[in-house]
C-alpha cells in the first residue's frame, strides 16, 4: 500500500514539473494530470498537443478564406454607375420596384424606369394609340425600343409575361418576348439584355392560366432563351418565395401577387450580387481572350519561321556558316603559317 502511494506522488511530481516547464515554454495547451495517469501518457498528450498547436498556427482563421465569390467585386461608386447605365423594363410589378427605388438613398435610387401597370409584351407590340398601354417616357408614351436609345443605357432589365400568359399561353408569351427584344436590340444593337424572372403568387391564389406552376414553367422558358441568345437571366423570384413555390406571405402586400416593400429589399440585395458575377464575369472572359490572343501570337510567328524554312531550307546553314567564317578564316591563315615556317627551316 505504501509503495502504491509512493507511486502515486512521484506521478503528480513529474505531472508537476512537467506542468511547469511547459508554462515557461509559453505553451498555449492546458491538460490536467490525474493521478493514475502515467508521465508517458503526459508526454504523449503534450506532444501531440504541441503538433495540434502548429496546425492550428498554420491554418487561416475561416472568415479570413472567403471564397472569390463572396468578395466584394464592385465598389459603391461602381455598382451606382452600373445600375444607373440600365433601364428597368415592366409591368406593375417593376412600378412597385420604381416607387420603392424612388425613396431609397442607395444605388437603386438613380436606376431608370419604363413600367406601367398592366404592361405585356402583346401590349407592348401596339401603336401608340388610344387606350394602348405603353409607358411614359419624358410626359409623352412611347414604345420602349423607341425611348430605350434616347436614355443613354448599356443594358436594359425587362419583366414581362405576366399579363401575356392569359392570353398567348407559356410558348406564345415566350415567343412575343422575343420579338419585343428583337426590336428593342434592332433599335439598339449594343445595348444588353437582362431577363427577370415572373414572380409568384400566395399559394392558391392563382387565377386560370395565371397559377404558379404555369408561372415556375414560364420562368424556365425565359432562362432558356436567354441562355440561347446569350442574354442575362436574373432569378428575383426565388429569394421572395415560401421554398415551395409560391409568393411568400411577408413579401405579398396586396393578398395576390404584388409585392411589399421588404420583398423588394431583397430585390436590392439581389442585384448587388447579379451586378457583382456579371462584373467577375467579364474578368474571366477578358482574361480568357488575352491567353487566346496570346497563343495566337506564338502560333503565328511558329508558322512564320516554318515558311521561312520552307522556302530557304538552307536559310538556317548558311546564317550559321556565316556567323562562324572569322573563324575558319584565322585557322587557315595559321596553318598557312606554319607550313612556311617548316620549308624555311
Amino acid at each position: 500500500m505504501k509503495k502504491l502511494i509512493r507511486i502515486i506522488e512521484k506521478r503528480k511530481l513529474m505531472c508537476a514539473a512537467l506542468s511547469t516547464i511547459v508554462a515557461l515554454g509559453s505553451h498555449t495547451g492546458t491538460y490536467v494530470c490525474a493521478a493514475g495517469a502515467s508521465a508517458g501518457d503526459a508526454q504523449t498528450k503534450e506532444i501531440q498537443a504541441g503538433k495540434m498547436q502548429a496546425a492550428n498556427d498554420t491554418q487561416t482563421p475561416v472568415n479570413e478564406t472567403a471564397s472569390e465569390d463572396t468578395q466584394p467585386v464592385l465598389t459603391d461608386e461602381e455598382l451606382a454607375a452600373y445600375y444607373r447605365d440600365s433601364v428597368f423594363v415592366g409591368d406593375s410589378i417593376m412600378v412597385g420596384f420604381r416607387n420603392y427605388s424612388a425613396k431609397q438613398k442607395s444605388f437603386v435610387h438613380d436606376i431608370q424606369f419604363l413600367a406601367v401597370g398592366s404592361y405585356s409584351a402583346f401590349n407592348a407590340m401596339k401603336p401608340v394609340e388610344g387606350d394602348n398601354v405603353h409607358p411614359m417616357y419624358k410626359g409623352k408614351k412611347s414604345q420602349i425600343w423607341n425611348a430605350i436609345p434616347l436614355m443613354d443605357c448599356k443594358r436594359a432589365f425587362i419583366l414581362l409575361g405576366m399579363n401575356d400568359i392569359s392570353i398567348l399561353g407559356l410558348e406564345g408569351a415566350r415567343d412575343k418576348y422575343k420579338e419585343l427584344i428583337d426590336k428593342i436590340l434592332e433599335a439598339s444593337p449594343d445595348i444588353e439584355i437582362h431577363i427577370i424572372s415572373v414572380t409568384y403568387t400566395l399559394k392558391d391564389q392563382g387565377k386560370g392560366k395565371l397559377n404558379n406552376e404555369n408561372l415556375a414553367q414560364y420562368n424556365l422558358l425565359l432562362q432558356e432563351m436567354a441562355e440561347e441568345n446569350g442574354w442575362g437571366y436574373l432569378d428575383l423570384c426565388t429569394p421572395i418565395s415560401d421554398g415551395e413555390g409560391n409568393l411568400a406571405k411577408e413579401y405579398c402586400s396586396d393578398g395576390f401577387v404584388h409585392l411589399s416593400s421588404s420583398a423588394y429589399t431583397l430585390w436590392e440585395t439581389a442585384l448587388i450580387d447579379y451586378a457583382g458575377g456579371q462584373a467577375r464575369q467579364a474578368a474571366t472572359e477578358t482574361d480568357e481572350d488575352t491567353s487566346i490572343s496570346g497563343s495566337a501570337d506564338k502560333a503565328a510567328l511558329s508558322q512564320k519561321n516554318t515558311e521561312i524554312q520552307t522556302k530557304d531550307p538552307g536559310s538556317k546553314i548558311n546564317a550559321l556558316k556565316g556567323s562562324g567564317s572569322k573563324t575558319g578564316t584565322s585557322t587557315e591563315a595559321d596553318a598557312s603559317q606554319e607550313t612556311k615556317e617548316r620549308k624555311q627551316s
